[in-house]
């Protein structure tokens, strides 16, 4: 079985805090979803045009104004890019969570009561938002 391999030691490197700095520097290609709480989008690298789905959520916390916030960082290939942007306002969160579901992603929690952690998983999680 071939492995894909994504992106380039610029915008994917293999430390998950310089993927998440690297993140910055990638540019939006096609807001997906664009809800207060809930943004989907297509990033791409400037180098190497890997493209990839980025997933914010965000719960408000309405008692200390500590807002939980979630990012999801996946590679995608161009026919998964062509589906996402087909699908319009018919993607949903089901569809998203079923996305590269082995695939390595970059992921950044930031809970109400806590340090950003950043770190590699599977797939997207889309997290819980308002």
């Amino acid at each position: 079985m071939r492995t894909l391999e994504f992106g380039c030691d610029l915008c994917w490197p293999d430390d998950a805090r310089a993927a998440w700095d690297a993140r910055a520097g990638l540019s939006r290609l096609k807001e997906l979803i664009d809800e207060s709480h809930f943004i989907v989008a297509i990033l791409a690298c400037r180098r190497c045009e890997q493209r990839y789905v980025s997933v914010f959520t965000e719960m408000i916390d309405w008692a200390d104004g500590n807002d939980p916030q979630y990012w999801t960082l996946l590679p995608v290939t161009d026919a998964e890019v062509e589906d996402l942007i087909q699908r319009g306002t018919s993607l949903d969160e089901t569809a998203l969570n079923m996305l590269g579901r082995h695939r390595r992603s970059l992921r950044r929690d930031h809970p109400k009561d806590g340090p950003p952690q950043v770190f590699w998983a599977s797939g997207i999680r889309v997290g819980p938002h308002d």
